[in-house]
């Protein structure tokens, strides 16, 4: 067979997930890089479809946010495909044939976020059996299935939970076995792909992603704005309040024991749910001027990250949050923050901890102490914070940009090809 020299690539995206700003960053960002850049095994053109409900046609919200990403993405094409649920889904199938149809000759590598839109580029398939479709596994969903309610393990699942796990895994499996490639955001999440859902051996590794770095430019006026002298450190989390964020249980209650132990320590909260977050550090005792509560519009949280100087990541190690990797962190990097993270969380890389861009630490585990990771964090906030700083930087630009990260999916690509 003669090798694949030119190809076309389309992003599928399913479920509304085009509304949120992760699927922004995630899918349209990653997309547009590889309209940019046209070195080495890139696409002659690209696509991203959003495919959902004939509602969204007519839905003013939908098309302005289409429109909003267009903008944002201006070299890729972003199409909105509906269809009628009891109709089973049609239009949608005819459009997507009509949209393949104008893409010509050259092969199609779907790029699928999930299950769903993967069945969709397989349906494409049958009618150009030259193309080839990639699932994009963003996080283990079978557990995180029963994961909201409460059952942390799926080994602990009984009843309707139980049945929901296999049922959610069984689907997983078969859209597995039907696809060309698959691709994965962290090492750890690939090895339980491969283990419980027959994921090939070759799966790649492709972590959530940010598309730039973003300079100190305005730090000392930032800071100056929110009050923060000189010498003071800020902590910050960035982000809302899901349970799973664990605020009310961790974050919280151990920003507190850091705080006590330095009167340099000022903590800042970035998020849009600033009225709850402050409900919340009201019932600690923690609220006073040495917190920062802020909400910023998305693209400008980046440009407030680098007032701070150390991004906070604690959540439970459980089989959902071990293996995924979130956003958060490339966020962090890229903004120059080391990161303080709950150890066995992010699936991050361990070279990580040993450059000291990542802190552990371990309180989520049943019966551990704050005192003595209180006590482990002050010690490396003192110890040379502006190379960690320098570093994290450094390390984002390597491995958590888009313009590095999209070389690794175009090599799956081309090998799909191929096959």
């Amino acid at each position: 067979m003669s090798k694949a020299k030119e190809y076309n690539l389309v992003h599928i995206t399913t479920d509304g997930e085009y509304k949120t700003p992760l699927v922004a960053s995630q899918l349209f960002d990653q997309a547009e890089f590889q309209a940019v850049n046209k070195q080495g095994f890139a696409p002659t053109q690209v696509e991203a479809w959003t495919i959902g409900p004939m509602r969204e046609y007519f839905d003013e919200a939908a098309k302005t946010k289409i429109n909003e990403l267009q903008l944002r993405c201006p070299h890729i094409k972003v199409r909105m495909v509906n269809g009628i649920g009891r109709l089973k889904m049609f239009p949608a199938y005819p459009l997507l044939l009509s949209f393949r149809k104008r893409l010509g000759e050259p092969p199609v590598v779907y790029h699928c976020r999930g299950e769903n839109a993967a069945l969709w580029a397989a349906r494409l398939r049958h009618a150009f059996p030259g193309d080839k479709v990639v699932l994009d596994v963003r996080g283990y969903w079978p557990a995180e299935t029963i994961y909201k309610n409460g059952v942390e393990d799926p080994a602990l699942a009984k009843g309707e939970d139980l049945a929901a796990f296999q049922k959610a895994l069984h689907f997983l499996k078969y859209v597995v076995s039907i696809v060309d490639a698959v691709t994965t955001v962290s090492t750890s999440l690939r090895d339980l792909l491969i283990k419980d859902a027959g994921a090939p051996a070759d799966t790649s590794v492709v972590p959530c992603c940010i598309a730039q770095i973003t300079p100190d430019t305005r730090r000392k006026e930032i800071r100056k704005r929110w009050g923060v002298a000189d010498d003071e450190i800020v902590l910050v989390y960035s982000g809302g309040t899901a349970a799973y964020q664990h605020l009310e249980d961790l974050t919280i209650p151990f920003l507190k024991k850091v705080m006590e132990r330095n009167a340099k320590i000022r903590v800042a909260f970035l998020s849009s749910e600033e009225e709850k977050i402050k409900s919340m550090l009201v019932a600690a005792g923690m609220y006073s001027d040495k917190i920062i509560l802020k909400g910023f519009p998305q693209k400008e949280v980046a440009e407030a990250l680098t007032a701070c100087d150390a991004g906070i990541l604690i959540r439970k190690p459980t089989v959902v949050n071990a293996v995924a990797n979130p956003v958060k962190i490339a966020e962090y990097l890229g903004s120059g923050l080391p990161i303080i993270i709950e150890k066995n969380v992010g699936g991050v890389a361990d070279v990580m901890f040993e450059q000291s861009i990542l802190k552990g630490i371990q309180i989520a585990t049943p019966g551990a102490s704050m005192d003595a990771d209180a006590n482990a964090v002050n010690n490396w906030l003192e110890e040379n914070l502006a190379s960690k700083r320098e570093l994290a930087r450094a390390y984002a630009e390597n491995v958590y940009l888009w313009s590095a990260a999209i070389n690794v999916s175009r090599k799956m690509y081309e090998n799909a090809l191929n096959k």
